[in-house]
């Protein structure tokens, strides 16, 4: 028997197979054996099917987790199942949230470009702002793993129901449903497994990972405290990880089609190192892609989230993954390199700052009183510049005890004195002295 849902884009199929599940454990909930009633066709080029399959793990991740947020969950848990070898066997995305409906996964499942959530625009009962609208998250799902399985526990009608959804990378677009069965329990929510791993998956372990996923969840964690995110063991922390953040608002930008845009963008330094990278938000925080500014400011980590309801736009047109090829994202990542060195070259004078008045308060700084002329303060001024520098970028010397500091201070300041100029130059070829740096000295000694 073949039908076809009118607008939905697919078709389905009673083939009369049997199809045994496993027994599997929630923590709140137990799923029983259950038959295939249909298989769903996504009516949709392969090709792209295949293009979404192959996404980054992480971005793949993302989207599981954005999925269970979006269905009201307050905890998501990622887990790494390990076999007899202490290899991966399983990824599992546990939630509690709502579930997935049957009627809404046979809708959604056979389709692509249109979701559910872009109707309603918030969840139902915490009124949270959806992440995911086009229905690109289940099949990105497959550049984990050849299998996955879904496992949905929803309420419906005052009766807890559950059925199992499951599909091979394989056969991308075709979906096997088990027909919805009642179940015991009063708990809700859904388990996604991905089995058959491919090696990628090893990049979804480890602390790059872990500091991945909290620099992606950062501002929704911000947004929601309620939510609690426990990625392979470890609570997801964005607060205790900030060491602080800042918003900006940016001038408003005319695209290449003429449209005005406004944007804004939140910058949010980590306490640990390691941590780069720009994410490209709608206008609600929402990370839609990740980019690289290739810009590295010595002695911070950061993230920057830029956000404007036109990424959004740019995201539906496919543009974001051609990066500054696009004439509009170019213009907005221009905009975010300006902002990102305002904002840390005010950062490393304040932290400039504030070491010079530790160095004051342990009486190694080389200078007493006011400067007695011009000469004295610029000098002072060169003096400032080359000290808080190397106390930066150098860990021993700015570890280092308060007479080995003086006398480091001391010779410092003599040289500062003879040539200031070559000192710069010295530093440049030793320590990769930044050229802004350098002209401001040669600025400096001019005067």
């Amino acid at each position: 028997m073949e039908m076809c849902l009118a607008g939905a884009g697919l078709g389905y199929y009673d083939p009369g197979a049997e199809w045994r599940g496993r027994l599997f454990d929630l923590g709140l909930f137990f799923f029983e054996e259950l038959s295939v009633l249909k298989k769903i066709i996504v009516q949709v080029r392969e090709d792209h099917l295949e293009t979404l399959a192959r996404t980054k793990p992480m971005t793949a991740m993302a989207e599981l987790i954005w999925n269970a947020l979006d269905a009201e969950a307050t905890e998501v848990r990622v887990e790494f199942v390990l076999n007899a070898l202490d290899g991966v066997e399983m990824v599992r995305i546990v939630d509690n949230g709502t579930g997935l409906e049957y009627e809404e996964a046979v809708a959604s499942f056979g389709s692509l470009g249109g979701s559910w959530k872009r109707e309603r625009g918030r969840s139902g009962a915490r009124r949270r702002v959806f992440h995911g609208k086009y229905g690109k998250g289940r099949f990105r799902a497959f550049s984990m793993g050849n299998r996955v399985v879904w496992r949905s526990v929803y309420a419906a009608a005052g009766t807890v129901m559950s059925f199992a959804m499951s599909g091979r990378a394989a056969a991308l677009g075709e979906f096997e449903v088990s027909a919805p069965v009642a179940q015991g329990g009063r708990g809700t929510g859904m388990t996604v497994e991905i089995t058959d791993l491919y090696a990628v998956s090893g990049l979804l372990q480890g602390v790059k990972a872990q500091e991945e996923v909290t620099a992606i969840f950062a501002l929704y964690l911000r947004e929601y405290p309620d939510v609690r995110l426990v990625y392979d063991g470890v609570p997801v922390d964005a607060g205790n990880a900030e060491e602080r953040s800042a918003e900006y608002g940016l001038a408003p930008m005319v695209m290449e089609n003429g449209e005005r845009v406004e944007a804004s963008l939140r910058v949010v330094e980590w306490r640990l190192p390691g941590k780069r990278g720009v994410y490209l938000c709608d206008e609600k925080g929402f990370m839609l892609h990740k980019v690289l500014p290739r810009l590295y400011f010595r002695g911070f980590s950061y993230s920057a989230y830029l956000k404007s309801a036109h990424i959004e736009r740019l995201d539906r047109e496919g543009l974001l993954a051609a990066g500054e090829l696009s004439g509009d994202l170019r213009q907005l990542l221009e905009a975010v390199r300006a902002k990102l060195r305002e904002h840390f070259g005010l950062r490393e004078a304040q932290r400039g700052q504030d070491v010079l008045a530790v160095w004051k308060a342990q009486g190694v700084y080389p200078y007493a009183g006011e400067a007695r002329d011009g000469a004295e303060f610029n000098e002072r001024r060169i003096f400032d510049i080359y000290s808080t520098h190397l106390n930066q970028i150098l860990p021993d010397f700015a570890s280092s005890g308060v007479s080995n500091k003086r006398l480091t201070l001391k010779l410092i300041q003599e040289l500062v004195r003879s040539e200031p100029a070559r000192v710069a130059r010295v530093l440049d070829a030793l320590l990769d002295f930044p050229e802004e740096k350098q002209e401001e000295i040669l600025a400096l000694a001019q005067r």
